[in-house]
């Protein structure tokens, strides 16, 4: 109730600091256990309310069941882009090259940098890697 109570303040306060709160884009994460409660108190405030988690700036916030869906969904999509570089590779190497070491791994090094103990979800790209990528 105290959360709501500092929404609340926040959506009459914040426009006269430069603040305007969304409603639309908030997301409330709380505790399974305060799942309910929360979501009937701020029933009809637009906030959207969830126990699992959400992605936030290119990272993700929630439980850990969520996360490591959130991290296998990526390395997923990952090792087919390492497929198919894989496969321009065949004809141009120097090329597909440079796009790996210059775009492709970026987008996993951030992800590993930003989530921790999620190591061993990465082990079906490296396999990719080792066995497309580079034979």
């Amino acid at each position: 109730d105290e959360i709501k109570k500092w929404w609340d303040t926040l959506c009459v306060r914040g426009p006269g600091y430069g603040y305007h709160p969304k409603p639309s884009k908030t997301v409330l994460i709380v505790k399974e256990d305060c799942y309910q409660t929360a979501k009937q108190i701020f029933k009809g405030s637009g906030i959207q309310v969830t126990s699992k988690g959400e992605r936030h700036l290119g990272a993700v916030l929630g439980t850990e069941v969520f996360r490591k869906s959130y991290v296998m969904d990526k390395v997923a999509k990952w090792v087919k882009d390492v497929e198919q570089l894989a496969e321009i590779g065949r004809d141009d190497p120097q090329a597909a090259y440079t796009a790996y070491t210059k775009a492709l791994c970026h987008r996993w090094t951030f992800v590993q940098r930003t989530i921790p103990g999620i190591s061993e979800l990465f082990r079906p790209l490296e396999d990719a890697i080792r066995r497309c990528f580079l034979p």
